[in-house]
C-alpha cells in the first residue's frame, strides 16, 4: 500500500516545520521547588523551550502545604518578575501558577480560602496534583469543593498516576464534572513507561485532555526536542483541529 500522504494545504504549522506550542505546566521558577536551581538554569531552560518552538510558558512551581515547597506567594511574585524580564529579552510569554498537591491529610478548603499560593496567570483556573501511586479518599468530593468555590481545576498529568491506571470511568466523571486535565507530551513518547503511555494515548482518543505540558524540571531532559515527534503522532491521533485545540487555543483561554 501506498503510503498515507496529507497535501501541503492540510497540513498544520508543525507538519510544515514551524512549532507553536503553549506548555502549561513547567517547574521554571528558579529556587523555590526540585526544578530549576539559578537563574541561568532557567534561562538556558527557555533558550531551549524558544528554539524548539514554545511560544508561551506556565511556571507552575510545587505547592505543598506545610512542607519546604510551600514558598509565599510574595517571593514567588518577585522571582517571576526577574523570570519574565530575562523571558522578554529572550522572546518567549511567561506566566505564574502553581502546582497545587492535594492530599487526604490537608483541608482543602482552607488551603484555597487561604489563598497563599498562585492561581493560572491570576485565573480561576489552577493546577492541581495526586499523590502519584495512592488512591485518595473522597476524590470526586474533594473536586467538588474546589469547584464549589470557583475555581477550575486542571489535573495535572493523570496518565501517570498508577493508582488509577485503567480507571477511564473516573477521569470522565471528574471531567463531566468540570475538572479540566493535562498530559505530559512525552508521555507519549514512553518517557514514563509503557502504562503512562498508554493512558496517555487513552485520555486523548477519549477527549479529557484539554492541555499539554511538559513538567520541565531539568535542562538535561531535553524535553522540548522531541515536540516534533509528538506532534506529528498526535496529527493521526486526534487530527489537526483538536491538536490546534490543546496546544494552542485552550492555554489562550486560560490567561
Amino acid at each position: 500500500q501506498q503510503p498515507f500522504k496529507i497535501s501541503e494545504n492540510e497540513k498544520t504549522p508543525c507538519e510544515k516545520g514551524v512549532f507553536f506550542m503553549k506548555d502549561m505546566h513547567s517547574h521554571l521558577l528558579p529556587g523555590v521547588d526540585d526544578g530549576a536551581k539559578t537563574m541561568e538554569d532557567t534561562i538556558n531552560m527557555l533558550l531551549h523551550a524558544k528554539s524548539n518552538g514554545v511560544t508561551d510558558k506556565m511556571l507552575t512551581p510545587h505547592y505543598i502545604y506545610k512542607s519546604k515547597y510551600s514558598s509565599p506567594k510574595n517571593i514567588n511574585l518577585k522571582i517571576f518578575e526577574d523570570v519574565k524580564e530575562e523571558a522578554d529579552k529572550i522572546g518567549i510569554n511567561v506566566y505564574l501558577g502553581n502546582e497545587i498537591y492535594l492530599s487526604d491529610d490537608m483541608d482543602v478548603v482552607k488551603v484555597l480560602k487561604s489563598k497563599k499560593f498562585n492561581t493560572l496567570n491570576n485565573s480561576r483556573y489552577i493546577l492541581v496534583e495526586i499523590p502519584m501511586h495512592k488512591k485518595v479518599n473522597n476524590l470526586k468530593s474533594i473536586f467538588f469543593e474546589i469547584i464549589n468555590l470557583g475555581y477550575i481545576p486542571i489535573l495535572a498529568h493523570p496518565e501517570r498516576y498508577s493508582a488509577y491506571f485503567g480507571d477511564f470511568d473516573l477521569f470522565l466523571q471528574l471531567r463531566s464534572m468540570g475538572v479540566l486535565m493535562q498530559v505530559n507530551f512525552t508521555s507519549l513518547l514512553g518517557d514514563y513507561g509503557p502504562k503512562a503511555n498508554y493512558m496517555a494515548k487513552e485520555l486523548l482518543k477519549r477527549r479529557v485532555v484539554s492541555f499539554l505540558g511538559s513538567d520541565m524540571h531539568e535542562l538535561n531532559e531535553r524535553k522540548y526536542e522531541k515536540i516534533k515527534s509528538v506532534m506529528f503522532r498526535l496529527r493521526f491521533m486526534i487530527g489537526k483541529d483538536r491538536l490546534k485545540e490543546i496546544t494552542e487555543d485552550n492555554f489562550f483561554y486560560v490567561i
